[in-house]
């Protein structure tokens, strides 16, 4: 008997420990929820009170919260933040940060510069420069690999985090989640780069962002 409660226990226990963790994960999210839904959240409009300081990640950027909110400054196309043990103005890596907000307006990070968000809304458009790397062949008849820089128009994906090239093929399957936009806009693929933008305002427009403001 005492060996068959044995066998019991060294069988249960795993369930027990993986039962265990799986209350931990789902509290954690639940607490996550409740402070979530416990805060205010606003639609963006111009002028929004964004909080000042350095977004570490794109969540903190959707949090209007700032993950750091030391003094920082833009020196040309350089970022520096103070740094409290070292206590002095240090640079930053544009590749370990998301971004940054600042006088109201939205920076984000992209190839070792920072580019300020024009139009924000669900859709956010930008400027920046984009690399593109191709292969092609040498005077020495050998397949080698060559990049080029071209500013390019993009926009952000406010639910996903993934950025685009601002085209009629990559602006479609938003423009079709939208009955009257997809009827406007029926044409997309004759619509001219320069009117791209106003689509992506008129999308905007049926599907506002909103954000948490704090006290």
């Amino acid at each position: 008997m005492n060996l068959i409660l044995g066998n019991n226990f060294n069988y249960l226990k795993p369930l027990h420990l993986k039962y265990t963790i799986w209350l931990i994960f789902l509290f954690s999210q639940l607490n996550l929820i409740s402070q979530n839904d416990s805060l205010n959240y606003e639609a963006y409009y111009p002028g929004f009170p964004f909080q000042e300081g350095i977004y570490t990640s794109f969540e903190d950027f959707k949090l209007n919260d700032p993950a750091v909110k030391t003094d920082f400054e833009r020196r040309g196309a350089d970022l520096y933040a103070y740094n409290d043990s070292l206590r002095k103005m240090i640079l930053i890596d544009p590749e370990k940060i998301w971004g940054y907000s600042q006088v109201g307006n939205i920076y984000i990070s992209s190839n070792d510069s920072y580019w300020r968000i024009i139009n924000i809304g669900r859709l956010a458009q930008y400027s920046a420069i984009t690399i593109s790397v191709f292969r092609t062949i040498d005077s020495f008849g050998f397949s080698v690999e060559q990049q080029t820089k071209s500013m390019q128009q993009l926009f952000l994906d406010m639910e996903t985090g993934k950025s685009y090239i601002l085209s009629a093929e990559n602006l479609m399957p938003f423009i079709d989640e939208q009955p009257l936009l997809k009827e406007r806009f029926r044409n997309m693929k004759r619509i001219k780069d320069r009117e791209l933008i106003l689509v992506l305002k008129a999308y905007n427009e049926l599907n506002p962002i909103y954000f948490p403001v704090y006290d």
